[in-house]
Order: C-alpha cells, then sequence, then structure tokens
C-alpha cells in the first residue's frame, strides 16, 4: 500500500539506509536535504533514453543502494521507476514531484525512449513505495513548465474519464482532478501557495485514475509530436485532445464538469484555454511529416479509445494539431 505524506518528515524512512538520489539539475535550487550518505544519479534528459536507463542501474549496483529517491518531475520519477525494473533489485522507491502535472509518483508506468521511440513499462512493483507532496517544491519552476504540467494532468484525467475500462472509482478520482484543476489553475499560474498545493493533489488524481484505466488516443497521438518537434509532453497531449474530442463528440458529463457546457462548447473551451496559456502548434511542422506521425501511434492506446480512429482519421486528425 502506497503512503502518502505532506512534508519532509517521511525521508526519516531512509535512516540507515543509502539511497540513489534519483534528480535533474532543479534539485540544487529546492533547498532538500536528505538525512543520509547517498549517491546522485543525473544521467538523463526530459526525455530518458534506454541508454541511461542502464548508466542509473550500473550506479544503484556498484554502490549498493537499498533505495531510490526520486525526486523531480516525471522524467525522474519514471527514470527511478525503470532502473528499479531493468536491475531487478526490488528496492522501494520514495518519489518527490516537483512538478504537478505527470502524475508519475501514483501509477505503476515508466515510460523511457529507445532508438527516438517511447515504449511504456509496467508493473505493479513499480508503483512508488511513498510519496511526498509538498507545493513549495513548485515555487522555482518556471511558468511554461507549469502549464505543460498542468495540461498534462487535465488530459489524463479527462481521457482516463472516457477510456473504456473506466470504472466508479477511476471517473471520480478524474472528477476530484478536473474540479481542483479548473478551480485552482489562476492561482498556480500566480505561484501561491494554495494553487500549488491543490494543483499536486488534482495531479495525484488523475495519475490514480491512468493507474486504473490508462490513457487513450491523445496519448498515443503526442508521443511522436514530443519526439520529432521537441515539445514537452504536456504541450503535445494539450495540441492533440481537443481535435480528438470533437472527431469522437459527445461526454457531456465530463464536458460538464470541465466548463458547465456541452461536449461542443468544451472542446472550444480546451481550444481557447491553449490559446490563453499561449501552447500552439510547432512552427516547424509540415505535412511531409503527416505519414511518419500516423505510422508511429501507439495501437494498445488506440484500443483504450471510446471511439474507432482508422489511419484515414488519424491523418485527418494530425493535419488539424498541426494547422497544416
Amino acid at each position: 500500500m502506497q503512503q502518502v505524506f505532506y512534508d519532509f518528515t517521511a525521508f526519516g524512512i531512509m535512516v540507515g539506509k543509502k539511497p540513489l538520489l534519483v534528480c535533474d539539475g532543479a534539485f540544487d535550487m529546492l533547498g532538500i536535504n536528505l538525512p543520509c550518505e547517498y549517491t546522485r544519479f543525473s544521467g538523463f534528459g526530459p526525455n530518458p533514453r534506454y541508454e541511461d536507463i542502464l548508466s542509473g542501474v550500473k550506479a544503484l549496483e556498484e554502490n549498493g543502494c537499498g533505495f531510490i529517491v526520486a525526486i523531480g518531475g516525471g522524467s525522474s520519477i519514471d527514470t527511478a521507476k525503470a532502473i528499479k525494473h531493468y536491475s531487478k533489485a526490488g528496492v522501494p522507491i520514495m518519489a518527490v514531484p516537483t512538478t504537478s502535472g505527470t502524475g508519475s509518483e501514483a501509477t505503476k508506468f515508466a515510460a523511457l525512449y529507445k532508438d527516438g521511440e517511447k515504449y511504456s513499462i509496467e508493473n505493479s512493483s513499480l508503483l512508488p513505495d511513498y510519496v511526498v507532496l509538498q507545493p513549495d517544491t513548485l515555487k522555482t519552476l518556471p511558468v511554461y513548465q507549469k502549464k505543460c504540467t498542468m495540461l498534462d494532468a487535465l488530459c489524463q484525467a479527462i481521457e482516463s474519464w472516457w477510456s473504456k475500462r473506466a470504472n466508479a472509482e477511476s471517473i471520480e478520482f478524474s472528477r476530484q482532478s478536473i474540479r481542483l484543476i479548473t478551480g485552482y489553475m489562476h492561482s498556480y499560474l500566480a505561484n501561491e501557495y494554495e494553487g500549488n498545493k491543490n494543483m499536486q493533489i488534482a495531479a495525484n488524481l488523475a495519475g490514480k485514475a491512468i493507474n486504473i484505466t490508462t490513457t487513450t488516443a491523445p496519448h498515443a497521438m503526442s508521443y511522436k509530436l514530443t519526439s520529432l518537434y521537441g515539445l514537452p509532453h504536456g504541450h503535445a497531449v494539450a495540441l492533440c485532445l481537443p481535435k480528438v474530442w470533437a472527431y469522437m463528440g459527445g461526454f457531456d458529463d465530463i464536458a460538464n464538469e470541465l466548463c458547465m457546457k456541452p461536449a461542443s462548447q468544451a472542446v472550444l473551451y480546451f481550444e481557447k484555454l491553449l490559446e490563453e496559456l499561449e501552447i500552439f502548434p510547432p512552427k516547424e511542422a509540415s505535412l511531409s511529416d503527416i505519414e511518419l506521425l500516423a505510422g508511429s501511434v501507439n495501437e494498445q492506446r488506440l484500443n483504450n479509445n471510446p471511439a474507432v480512429l482508422d489511419s484515414g482519421a488519424i491523418r485527418e486528425l494530425y493535419m488539424q494539431i498541426l494547422e497544416v
């Protein structure tokens, strides 16, 4: 059973154990002190590669670490999970998310890139054993990163709700997440404590929702956008979601929670939100990219989508997403 803490007293669990600290460069600005000797691993980027993971496994094993502490965004937490997966060490993971969007601290999934393609690994053992939600860790985030991670959480909550695998529990997680995101969006983007606190909770709830259902077409279509154009994941998936929703139609229950309007108006609401947040398609996108993108879509995620998307629909959607 995962334990969630709301302050750093959770670090006391690690006393007497040497952890592998998985973090990026932002860790140095947070002022967090671990109460023990540790080995630091920062050899990964925003989209962790398989080669990075193997380097982390080597660091874990050569330094005799009996714990993994992941402090950072989804990349740090996914890297920590993948290190555990490929090491077969069975060590516990403590996740300290410093963004509010990926929900990685609440899922049994991890993503990595190999040869430019995104892969997902899944195992119940990858769900972090301990989670620390501390709003102050969000204070140093650039506003663009805050926008992208918030949109990732919102897309996760919406997709989980309409997923074929949705159940009463996952829908309630989605409902609560959407309410918090829409209710505290402005406070969060203004970097206020209450906004940061509630957005962290919203992201955690969205993570719990997709841990039950997984994601759907907008996520499946977003992965190649990230690797091809260098877009943050939340930016890429947010471009996809309204186009997919408009194609499918329906889901007034989700729309009512999002903006108290029918689905057709919810799509416009979402697109207007992206415009206000200055989340635009990549300028370098061209018509010649469509076939490459269409051939990259994760079929497993498409199978979870409530409406069938054939190859023609996917191509048309990419043209709308990229505005080409």
